[in-house]
């Protein structure tokens, strides 16, 4: 679970479990918070308990996913349309 800002101010929240700890389901959610207090996921395919979170100054994404099992943990790339 992290917090960060994209390039235009607006906060991305990443979910470790988006279903609650107790699911027993790893899927995490990557969501942006507008302004406004809008919400828009965008990402939860392939998230699997993700740790960490960063922005780069063109506005990718980097995700730390499998943050949780052992010499499995990779860090995924995504490309939001603005």
């Amino acid at each position: 679970a992290d917090i960060a800002f994209d390039h235009k101010g607006r906060l991305l929240v990443l979910e470790i479990f988006a279903n609650g700890l107790l699911s027993g389901d790893p899927t995490g959610a990557l969501i942006r918070v507008e302004r406004d207090g809008s919400r828009t996921e965008l990402a939860r395919d392939g998230l699997v308990t993700p740790t960490g979170l960063a922005v780069d100054r063109d506005g990718t994404i980097y995700i730390s996913n499998k943050g949780t099992m052992v010499g499995q943990g990779e860090v995924l790339r995504l490309r939001v349309s603005h």
